[in-house]
Parts: C-alpha cells; sequence; structure tokens
C-alpha cells in the first residue's frame, strides 16, 4: 500500500521476500499452464487474513482463467512451522479460439491483443482473419526461410496491416512494401488455404479445451 512501511526478509528459496512492516510474510507460488510464479510483498497479522487472501487468489483466478485452464496456489510461510495452504483454482471466463503460430515463436504481445479483440467482435467467423495469418506467417519466419509464394503473403499482409494503422506513404527502407498492393490469384488461394487450415486448427483445439473443461467441472 502506498505509504506503508516495508520489511525484507532473507531467504534460501525465495531470496529477499518483502512483506508489510508489522505483518507476518507469505510468498504465494502459482502454478499456470506449465509455467510458475511468485506472489511477494504480501504479509497477515491474523489468520483470518489468510482466509481473505485465499478467497481473493480464488477470485483472481476465475476472472483471469479460461473454463479450460486451472492454477495451482502455494501459501507459504518463511522460515516457520507453517504448513503451506495448497488449493486449486478453475477458471470462470469463456473459452475462446488459440491464435495459432510455430510453436517456437510466438507472435508480439501487441498483435496477439488485437486478434483477441478481432475475435470478440466476430463470434461467427468460419474462417481466420487476415491479422491471424499475419501472426502466423511472422512467427513461422523466424524459424526457417520462406518459398517466393511466402514472402509474398507476408509482405502484402504486412502492408495492410501497416495501412490500417494509418500509413499512407512507404517509403525509404519501406518502399519496397509498394510492390504488394495485391496478390496474384494464385497467391490468394494459397492465403485463403493458410486462413483456412487455421481455423481447422483452432476448432480443433476449442474442442479439445471444451472436454477439458468438462473434466475440470467434473473432477
Amino acid at each position: 500500500m502506498r505509504g506503508s512501511k516495508v520489511a525484507t526478509l532473507k531467504t534460501k528459496k525465495w531470496g529477499t521476500v518483502s512483506y508489510p512492516k508489522g505483518t507476518k510474510p507469505v510468498v504465494v507460488e502459482v502454478k499456470t499452464n506449465g509455467y510458475s510464479s511468485q506472489i511477494k510483498g504480501l504479509g497477515y497479522k491474523k489468520d483470518s487474513d489468510i482466509k481473505v487472501l485465499k478467497k481473493a487468489l480464488e477470485q483472481k483466478g476465475k476472472r483471469e482463467l479460461e473454463k479450460h485452464q486451472k492454477a495451482e496456489y502455494v501459501i507459504n510461510f518463511p522460515k516457520t512451522r507453517r504448513k503451506p495452504v495448497k488449493f486449486i483454482v478453475v477458471g470462470g471466463q469463456a473459452i475462446t479460439p488459440p491464435i495459432i503460430h510455430h510453436p517456437s515463436w510466438p507472435p508480439p504481445e501487441n498483435l496477439v491483443k488485437e486478434i483477441k479483440e478481432e475475435m470478440r467482435k466476430n463470434p461467427s467467423r468460419k474462417t481466420a482473419s487476415d491479422l491471424e495469418a499475419l501472426a502466423y506467417m511472422q512467427s513461422a519466419s523466424g524459424v526457417g526461410p520462406f518459398d517466393d509464394t511466402g514472402y509474398r503473403i507476408t509482405f502484402y499482409l504486412f502492408r495492410k496491416y501497416l495501412k490500417k494503422k494509418g500509413w499512407k506513404k512507404f517509403e525509404g527502407s519501406m518502399a519496397f512494401l509498394n510492390q504488394y498492393k495485391t496478390l496474384s490469384d494464385h497467391d490468394q488461394r494459397m492465403l485463403n488455404r493458410l486462413k483456412e487450415q487455421i481455423f481447422r486448427d483452432q476448432q480443433k483445439i476449442l474442442k479439445e479445451r471444451e472436454k477439458h473443461s468438462w473434466k475440470l467441472r467434473k473432477g
């Protein structure tokens, strides 16, 4: 909290732990989707504070996670013999389509946010969008070179994206994009196939997520 004094405690497991002065420190470990993180800077005075913290973490997890996701929480009490408090939170948000990209090279976070907003506005779409195709091509380009068709499609999508962002002229080092205003019939067919494949992959993963969500609710 603003203006509150902070105390610190050195630990072997979590390093230096900060917490509000006048309280006892806690460290929350969170495991979500295979990734682990820690929440520090927390403290408690009485046992009821732990119950409040647990409830707040449960609400946070339900707000941030989709129904097919779960988070494993452990509330630890550094340098005490108090047993950690362990619990699992299943997400409460609607399941959304995944963003398809090369597993080794995810697209930029700002592009991910734009795609999610686009999906929200077009829930009944029957194919992936140009923006989703751009995200896929961008991630794939970090893994290996394209053939000529792949480069033409990528530059076309990139130019279209920049135009949407307000670019009016492509000059200097970006002048090469002027030759990618349109696609040939062949390249357009290949782009359409890519978007259809992305959509099919999304639907397959959505079904898997729905099944997993059902198992979590049952289990």
